[in-house]
């Protein structure tokens, strides 16, 4: 280092760029296959053309989806498992519909079992698979394959060096969390569902799916900042500090929700994930001082410089004992994280070799006093959370007509009048029960108000398998604002534009498709 002449034009080395970007890969969750088929189970009920041919359709899309789950190490391809969900949602969430908007209808001729296994769980075990009659269950189980084959596709994206096209898709992934967290999963929750989450996959509760969106805009700023790093000349030290800072704080965010929103989930999930938590949590720290040094250098601010780098090196130290609150985990052979040894010891050296440079200038040439401590007031307040999930909607459907017996041994579609008069006799029959609950509590009435039945004894209902009768209030989900938002940049050297406008520009460039 002694022969550089200027220390704030030394490159920052790619390792830098490695550890900046790096994120833990869960396996997406896994379909457990049996003998579960729509077009058996709908086989009295779905006898009209339009259902066979929905009912035949979603066996097949659920076993391309099966068959792209089990995929194992090198043959896992996350964008078949994308596109796998993203053909079988639609149908599952029509055959939904249709069996709510035509309860009566609904009735099953053998029962559906959803069998799921988690994929963010430890196996260690072996695999521990969740079960459910309700359909809802199935819905949320495969928008989460989504989510998480989109998280996967983005980490084959940054090891092939593409972190614009990773952000895109981590921000695609948590829009998708944030709908199953915010939407989805409430509404199973208020329809009375007798399951509970702790007898579910952590994919499927709420406290996870949320925890997971957050985390998910961090990893993909993480791309963002890449992208900056990548690109040939000096990048903007300051707008990379405050995303960096950013990252950090939303890390944190995430630890928390998790902590107060999935605390039985918490200690399923894979232990390995959380140690590259705590080391990205430091590094991000450790680099967001690094860009502040290297922009207090550029401003001949040089004790301040100095200061900065000394304390960012010491995130990049070795931590003295689990409960350290700062410093990386070790990186020895049992560690989970020892392919970053390499990296983590080369971006040591070269912020150690610049601080040198930087001590031997200032002693040298411009004797300027170096506070034992960052000042408060040159440190930054807080982050900037540039990244926004990607809203996510289900395709609208229409529902399949459901019929309840047949004439003659053939089924036969209904006609608008008949549809109209099953209406009337709907809102009849709720009227009875309604004046009934309120009387004696005397029994009688029929179940199918009249219409012809199947000669065998009918299968249980639909909404008898799948929603109990006590609504369950939906939780109130608190979530602790954001840091970063609302506040105001750090005091520095005027520019045409704020780093806050520059995030955005930088954010509007990774939405068009280019590389920042």
């Amino acid at each position: 280092m002694d022969d550089i002449a200027d220390p704030c034009l030394a490159p920052h080395p790619d390792s830098a760029i490695r550890l900046a970007s790096a994120m833990h890969r869960f396996p997406c969750p896994e379909v457990v296959t049996g003998e579960l088929s729509y077009e058996r189970s709908f086989k009295t009920a779905g006898t009209h053309p339009t259902t066979k041919a929905l009912t035949s359709q979603a066996d097949e899309a659920r076993i391309s989806l099966s068959r792209a789950l089990a995929a194992k190490g090198s043959k896992v391809s996350h964008q078949s498992i994308v596109n796998a969900a993203q053909s079988y949602i639609p149908l599952v969430h029509q055959i939904l519909l249709s069996c709510k908007v035509q309860p009566e209808s609904a009735r099953l001729d053998q029962r559906l079992v959803f069998e799921w296994s988690s994929g963010m769980e430890t196996q260690s075990k072996g695999k521990k698979s969740f079960k459910s009659e309700a359909l809802m269950y199935e819905l949320v189980m495969t928008i989460s394959c989504e989510a998480m084959g989109k998280a996967g596709k983005a980490c084959e994206d940054s090891t092939s060096g593409d972190f614009a096209a990773a952000s895109r898709e981590l921000k695609q992934a948590a829009g998708i969390m944030a709908f199953l967290a915010e939407d989805q999963l409430p509404q199973w929750i208020a329809r009375g569902s007798n399951i509970e989450e702790k007898d579910l996959p952590s994919e499927a509760s709420v406290g996870v799916c949320d925890s997971f969106k957050t985390l998910f805009l961090a990893v993909g700023q993480q791309m963002a900042v890449a992208t900056v790093l990548v690109k040939s000349g000096v990048p903007n030290y300051t707008l990379l500090a405050k995303l960096s800072l950013g990252i950090a704080e939303n890390i944190d965010l995430f630890m928390n929700t998790l902590r107060s929103e999935a605390s039985l989930q918490m200690p399923r999930i894979d232990p390995n994930f959380f140690s590259l938590l705590t080391f990205q949590l430091n590094l991000q720290r450790g680099l967001s001082l690094y860009f502040l040094a290297r922009n207090a250098w550029a401003e001949k601010d040089y004790g301040i410089a100095i200061s900065m780098m000394r304390e960012a090196t010491s995130y990049l130290r070795t931590r003295d004992s689990p409960a350290s609150a700062k410093g990386l985990p070790p990186l020895d052979a049992k560690s989970s994280l020892k392919a970053l040894k390499d990296d983590v010891n080369e971006v040591r050296s070269h912020m150690g070799d610049l601080l040198k440079a930087y001590e031997n200038d200032n002693s040298r040439v411009y004797f300027d006093k170096v506070p034992p401590s960052v000042p408060d007031d040159k440190r930054l307040p807080c982050g900037i959370m540039m990244m926004k999930a990607q809203e996510y909607k289900l395709e609208e459907v229409e529902p399949a007509p459901l019929q309840i017996g047949s004439v003659g041994g053939v089924s036969k579609p209904t006609t608008p009048a008949e549809d109209a008069d099953r209406e009337l006799a709907r809102q009849l029959q709720e009227q009875l029960d309604r004046e009934e609950r309120g009387g004696s509590g005397g029994g009688g009435g029929g179940g199918c108000g009249g219409l012809p039945s199947v000669s065998t004894p009918p299968a249980p209902s639909y909404e008898s398998l799948s929603r109990p009768p006590v609504p369950v209030p939906v939780p109130s989900i608190g979530r602790p604002p954001v840091p970063g938002v609302g506040r105001p940049p750090v005091p520095g050297v005027q520019r045409d534009k704020t780093d806050e406008e520059l995030a955005r520009e930088l954010q509007d460039k990774l939405n068009a498709g280019l590389d920042g």
